[in-house]
């Protein structure tokens, strides 16, 4: 068995949508299972929170935002922050995930990017936190996705989850010495926030020789908590060189533009996935 690494974690009318008989089901208890049949890129930003934000508001009774020096399996980027500048030790860890994904089924439909040119999005913003119980768990801030057949399957699982549209291509303009720019752009729109990613891989791919996993809590639709799981097989992985830029004034973009720190990647590219929607 191998060992599991664990991430203390535009244009959907290009998709084409089937019926047919679906491994993916929402069955009658309200679970619902994606398979990711074709992942085409995933990274994660990694940042730090405020206890005061406003977003942290939305959390499950009982659930209490986790201080960064509380926090185990911290991520380095963040652990050198809170050492160096120790104001924000009582800050929260907090990650943007965002998955590309070529291939995939849900209850009603299997999507796929015939083209190739517009991937679907599947994203995730999670903050550290303590249960009830006081057991640190991810607590989802939001759910996001860019097919209205993904949005339609998580909600009937009890996950509020919002729709949001992905643009992936090449960067615009031209460098310094006039030849167009080489770099890749990455942008998404979530709510009415709107985060891009402009860069280039760090360094050459390696292989991914453990399952990449992902689990949270989130306040349920009707009440209650529900629960989650991204599991990710990805083929290889590279660090990731660029800018990431935030444009928004809501809540959202505050907390994000507030972290004294944004790391980005590693990206994970090509191979297959589970995502799971549960109580």
């Amino acid at each position: 068995m191998r060992p599991r690494l664990i991430l203390g974690l535009i244009a959907v009318a290009a998709w084409a949508t089937a019926a047919a008989p679906l491994a993916a089901q929402n069955d009658e208890r309200g679970r619902a299972t994606w398979q990711v049949e074709g992942l085409r890129r995933g990274f994660c930003v990694e940042l730090l929170l405020d206890p005061s934000a406003p977003v942290l508001k939305s959390l499950p009774a009982g659930a209490h935002p986790l201080p960064a020096n509380r926090a185990s399996n911290l991520h380095p980027s963040l652990r050198g922050v809170i050492q160096g500048q120790p104001e924000y030790a009582a800050w929260s860890p907090s990650r943007l995930c965002l998955e590309a994904i070529d291939s995939l089924r849900t209850a009603e439909s299997y999507l796929t990017n015939r083209k190739g040119r517009h991937p679907a999005l599947f994203a995730i913003w999670t903050v550290s936190a303590t249960d009830s119980a006081g057991t640190a768990r991810e607590v989802a801030l939001g759910l996001f996705a860019s097919s209205s057949h993904m949005v339609r399957s998580a909600r009937l699982a009890g996950q509020a989850t919002q729709e949001a549209r992905l643009t992936v291509g090449p960067v615009p303009g031209e460098d310094e010495s006039g030849a167009p720019r080489t770099e890749r752009r990455f942008q998404v729109k979530l709510e009415k926030t709107t985060i891009t990613w402009d860069g280039h891989p760090a360094r050459d791919s390696t292989a991914v020789r453990a399952p990449v996993v992902m689990a949270w809590m989130a306040p349920a639709a009707r009440g209650g908590v529900a629960l989650g799981q991204m599991s990710l097989d990805p083929r290889f992985s590279r660090a990731m060189a660029g800018s990431l830029t935030i444009d928004g004034k809501n809540d959202f973009a505050k907390a994000l533009k507030g972290s004294p720190t944004r790391f980005v990647g590693p990206e994970y590219l090509g191979g297959t996935g589970v995502i799971t929607f549960g109580h």
